[in-house]
């Protein structure tokens, strides 16, 4: 058989330098190539121990017995260095957080690391901190990276770590971190099983660091970090927005935290003020309704209040309305504000009142058009907003004679 066109399909080879997805590492990208053709390989999987290369044909056609080129991305090199520090950032983590630690499970790509492990809390900032030190300081020594194959009950005794939960055969690849060669795989500062793909020494990873901490479930954590370019370019990236900080805020980047606890301290110095301020309106608003109950007029037992608060919020006229309601049993009351240059009527009719025909909807239906607006609501309460506040002092003299007019019935 051949394979032509552009759909998807999987290719087998009698043998491959393509890794497949396991242990947490992604499965190598890259293409297959002959002189009839060219497969671009997406991903490579292990399926009934069978290495299957999926992708697509981007030229040609390729048939059983063909002799391809099998040419892996330059990607790998980033996943073998993401790879290498995952085992580094395992190493480091049980240093700093204890024996708690155990791994749950990672992925392994050319772009990022993620490594899940236990802990019964989340770590501080400072172990973080102490945890991304001890990774880069390994780095820096270029510790050799030995793989071996062994029996699984030689690796035990060498205490090399397997992944909890994983099943694994009487021979086990060990990757150790900080050994020449086999023989001193003991010696080595981290040991595990592994048949991922690696560096040959740690120093080629260049810099390593933890970009996000989260939670993922009940007592385990996800690390997230980068290395080599990808860690370049999100430095870049980050060096870019710092400086375009210290440019809004006029000041220089190693200036930015003196710069940001200033605006903190003054932010919550207005705060302060803002919020004494809120307050003494807030009270002054009570006074008005107060003043407007303490004048209204009454029509038997009904008190009519009718008048203006000084530039009341909206949410303060409603806090004087439902004060005056507690206050006077019985009442319609109608109280206007002008909102920033914006008139806003609010009315409220006790029960009684109601039951006698009063409703505040059809208050404010009969006063809004004054002041260029329109609104309604329920009988007990309602609101309008309007375009003309210069015209409350009408619309309020109009809501007066309305709710006496009603009540005289």
């Amino acid at each position: 058989g051949s394979l032509t066109g552009a759909g998807e399909a999987g290719m087998i080879l009698d043998r491959t330098c393509f890794y497949a997805e396991s242990g947490g590492q992604a499965g190598d990208c890259g293409v297959l190539e002959s002189p009839n053709g060219t497969f671009v390989v997406d991903d490579t999987l292990k399926i009934a121990n069978c290495i299957v290369h999926k992708g697509r044909m981007a030229r040609g056609s390729l048939s059983v017995g063909d002799g391809v080129t099998a040419r892996v991305s330059p990607d790998r090199q980033a996943t073998r260095k993401n790879h290498t520090a995952t085992h580094l950032l395992q190493w480091a983590l049980q240093q700093v957080l204890g024996s708690a630690v155990a791994q749950q499970g990672s992925f392994v790509g050319p772009e990022y690391l993620r490594f899940d492990f236990t802990y019964p809390g989340a770590p501080t900032r400072e172990q973080l901190e102490q945890v991304e030190s001890l990774v880069r300081g390994k780095i820096a020594e270029d510790l050799p990276v030995t793989a071996a194959v062994m029996a699984r009950e030689q690796a035990d005794k060498l205490g090399a770590m397997a992944l909890f939960g994983e099943k694994y055969g009487a021979q086990v690849r060990v990757i150790a971190i900080g050994a020449e060669d086999e023989s001193h795989i003991g010696e080595a500062m981290s040991r595990e099983f592994c048949g991922g793909t690696h560096v040959d020494r740690i120093g080629v990873i260049g810099d390593f660091k933890i970009i996000k901490e989260e939670s993922i479930s009940a007592g385990v954590r996800r690390i997230t970090a980068l290395t080599g370019r990808a860690l370049a370019d999100y430095l870049y990236k980050r060096s870019v927005i710092v400086d375009e900080l210290a440019a809004r805020l006029r000041t220089n980047p190693e200036s930015l935290p003196d710069r940001i606890d200033q605006l903190l301290a003054e932010n919550k110095r207005l705060a302060k003020e803002l919020k004494a301020g809120a307050g003494r309106a807030a009270a002054d608003t009570m006074a008005e309704a107060r003043k407007l109950l303490d004048t209204c007029q009454k029509v038997g037992d009904a008190h009519i209040i009718v008048g203006p608060l000084s530039r009341a919020p909206i949410e303060q006229a409603r806090a004087a309305m439902d004060m005056l309601r507690k206050k006077a049993p019985s009442a319609a009351i109608v109280l206007a504000m002008d909102d920033d240059g914006k008139a806003m009527l609010l009315a409220g009719v006790t029960d009684d009142l109601i039951a006698r025909g009063l409703k505040a909807g059809d208050i404010i239906r009969e006063i809004a058009p004054i002041v260029g607006g329109g609104g309604g609501g329920r009988p007990n309460m309602a609101q309008a907003g309007g375009k003309n506040p210069a015209r409350i002092p009408e619309a309020l003299a109009k809501a007066a004679e309305t709710i006496k007019a009603r009540l005289a019935q």
